[in-house]
């Protein structure tokens, strides 16, 4: 699985917290001092790869799997547009955004078990 960084503007330190927390979260894993050099694009990329390593990327694809299938249930369940699916809908619209950041694809997530609805 790819990851992909959203290109930032470079900027000041908080900028980059303010960037790591939106990508990332509040889960954001320690950097050590080897591993930072004062660069906010080497900071968010040491946070991506440690997430990698971690297995997170994965796990956020299965999730985000999940997710998907809840909705398509709702969907067929109550309608596509009723309360109960707009309100599946807005849950899932942040992992699908952090499946952008981390480059997650159609392909990763249905290898995940997501299933889309046939067009």
């Amino acid at each position: 699985m790819a990851t992909t960084m959203t290109p930032l503007q470079p900027g000041t330190e908080a900028a980059a917290q303010a960037a790591a927390f939106a990508i990332f979260g509040s889960d954001i894993p320690p950097i050590g001092p080897e591993d930072y050099s004062g660069s906010w694009r080497t900071a968010l990329h040491v946070i991506a790869e440690e997430w990698v390593g971690e297995g997170r990327v994965e796990r956020h694809a299965a999730r985000t799997a999940t997710a998907l299938n809840e909705l398509l249930a709702t969907k067929e369940r109550y309608g596509v547009g009723s309360p109960e699916t707009r309100a599946d809908s807005d849950r899932l619209q942040p992992l699908i955004d952090r499946c952008r950041h981390f480059g997650i694809t159609i392909a990763d997530l249905v290898r995940h078990g997501a299933r889309f609805p046939e067009s």
